[in-house]
């Protein structure tokens, strides 16, 4: 995955000095969560999707006939809400956690689109990589713990850490540095440069410190952006 990233950042770079580009902003809203679902989590343990953002540049290179290659540079917001409970019998050690996970990274996506006329503007369909480094994040958890009828509430906040070894008894999330994956979308863009799309982002890489268990990024979006020049 990394390969073909970097080939798609190469291709970027060797683009000729004549090819028409047009540069403009991008934002939007994104659902948020990750995946898969593993082994323990079962019944008690739910998710939610929680709402994120990202915001950031945009290129548009004409290829060649209705190919184009729209490289974005974001910053985007990731993470998961979920909620994990053991109930039973007075007697036993009972605890309800509710836990939001927020990461900010520096993302590069190289997405390649096929457009065809359509009204006043272009439908387009597309698709690409994408290589993101994490910059911060938090992890908000509260709840509460009970055994033998004594109880205790908590309500914390810890940072984020990136790296690929976890640093124990330290109040730490540990996640590593980087996040791939892949990006499809499907949008309408206007003569006058106004455009919207729809996304879907599947992550490919395990972001989790011990591979004995799975998390990898996932979102599903709402983007609005505007090119300041448009060459077609």
């Amino acid at each position: 995955m990394k390969k073909l990233i970097l080939l798609s950042l190469l291709a970027i770079s060797m683009l000729p000095v004549f090819a028409q580009t047009s540069i403009g902003v991008i934002g939007g809203y994104n659902l948020a969560w990750r995946y898969p679902i593993g082994p323990q989590q079962d019944a008690n343990h739910d998710y939610s999707l929680k709402p994120r953002w990202r915001a950031g540049l945009v290129t548009d290179h004409h290829l060649w006939k209705k190919l184009y290659l729209q490289p974005q540079l974001l910053l985007n917001t990731k993470g998961l809400h979920e909620k994990i409970s053991s109930i039973g019998a007075p007697d036993r050690f009972d605890y309800s956690t509710e836990r939001d996970l927020r990461v900010l990274y520096l993302e590069i996506q190289a997405n390649f689109l096929l457009k065809e006329r359509l009204g006043h503007g272009k439908v387009f369909l597309g698709a690409g990589p994408y290589l993101a480094r994490g910059i911060t994040g938090r992890s908000k958890a509260k709840g509460f713990s009970s055994l033998g009828g004594q109880r205790t509430d908590y309500d914390m906040q810890v940072p984020v850490k990136f790296s690929n070894n976890v640093v124990y008894n330290t109040p730490n999330v540990y996640e590593k540095h980087y996040d791939a994956g892949i990006n499809f979308l499907a949008g309408y863009e206007l003569k006058n440069g106004l455009f919207f799309n729809a996304v879907y982002s599947r992550g490919l890489k395990n972001l989790y410190y011990d591979d004995s268990y799975k998390s990898k990024n996932t979102y599903v979006g709402l983007s609005v952006g505007y090119f300041f020049k448009r060459f077609d």
